[in-house]
């Protein structure tokens, strides 16, 4: 997709964009991810395989687009930067109604729980009714204005809509970001024209997805190469599977999921929860189904990937903040 064509494609949506209620976009969050591989922690980053646009002339990306509608409602002056926060929640809490929004791997899930959805389909109109209106506005903005770790907001080609993201990795040659969706946790490259800077009115509301583990539950040793992770063929197995199972597209029922978060341990960056789904424990479905195994002992997970977490892409993942180092 080049450059005129991304233009031409807000312009589109900006004359038919239309009030609407947000989906819970089960199948955006297992599509469109490039190369986002955890644990990252003994992966180089430059051979990450990039998924390019097709930019003819790397020249003009930093010219002046010319719009009927010249008045803004806001300048740069009003955008520092502003810093989304992250949601906790309570030890040997139960929520019910949870959503599975996206998954790395067992040991990396991304759900919602429902306290905030009604203020978040709200936030999520606001924000994309404001950005609509103002839809050129730095649509010419420079990638220099941008920095890993940004939060930002980025335009979804394939729902037409936005989306508050953070900023993973950039690509200057091709003026191109490597985003993390925040509130549902998947990942993809963005040209710069398809970001925007966050607005601090739409940081008020803390980020909607929570990375957990799944408790008592490790990969399976692959019996082809002996590894014992999910990047290996039968832990990919796994993952593949459990996808399945819990990111239903919008035109199947989704399942009772219910998620209960344990005491949260100082060796591991994320929680550890046990996961029902219609009633059934989420890991004896993966264990007696033969792609996972069961332990009791979570710990056992930190000899399999010990240095999960610490990896500067992993921090940005899954939020982890300098004072919750381990």
């Amino acid at each position: 997709m080049n450059e005129q064509l991304i233009d031409n494609a807000f312009i589109k949506k900006s004359n038919e964009y239309k009030q609407s209620t947000l989906s819970p976009l089960t199948d955006m969050a297992d599509s469109g991810v490039v190369s986002r591989i955890t644990p990252l922690s003994s992966i180089n980053e430059n051979k990450l395989n990039i998924n390019h646009y097709n930019n003819n002339n790397d020249d003009d990306d930093d010219e002046s687009i010319t719009t009927e509608n010249q008045s803004l409602s806001f300048n740069l002056t009003d955008i520092s930067k502003p810093v989304l926060k992250y949601k906790k929640c309570e030890e040997y809490m139960q929520y019910s109604n949870c959503l599975i929004t996206y998954l790395d791997h067992p040991s990396a899930i991304f759900i919602q729980i429902p306290e905030d959805g009604s203020a978040f389909q709200q936030m999520h109109q606001d924000m994309n009714r404001f950005y609509m209106d103002n839809l050129n506005a730095y649509s010419n903005i420079s990638i220099n204005f941008f920095e890993i770790g940004n939060f930002c907001v980025a335009y979804s080609s394939q729902y037409f809509e936005f989306f508050r993201a953070r900023i993973l990795n950039i690509d200057h040659r091709n003026k191109q970001c490597l985003i993390i969706y925040v509130d549902f946790g998947n990942s993809e490259w963005i040209h710069i024209k398809g970001i925007r800077p966050l607005h601090a009115e739409y940081t008020k509301l803390k980020i909607q997805s929570i990375p957990v583990t799944l408790s008592y539950i490790l990969p399976k040793k692959d019996l082809k190469t002996g590894a014992i992770n999910w990047n290996a063929n039968t832990g990919k197995q796994c993952t593949r599977n459990l996808r399945r199972l819990l990111i239903k597209p919008d035109s199947e029922p989704f399942l009772f999921v219910s998620v209960t978060f344990l005491s949260k341990e100082i060796w591991w960056p994320l929680p550890f929860v046990d996961v029902k789904i219609d009633g059934q424990d989420l890991a004896n479905i993966l264990h007696n189904d033969g792609f996972a195994r069961l332990t009791r002992n979570n710990k056992d997970l930190k000899m399999i990937y010990p240095n999960f977490g610490t990896h500067p892409s992993e921090k940005l993942i899954f939020g982890i903040q300098p004072s919750e180092q381990f």
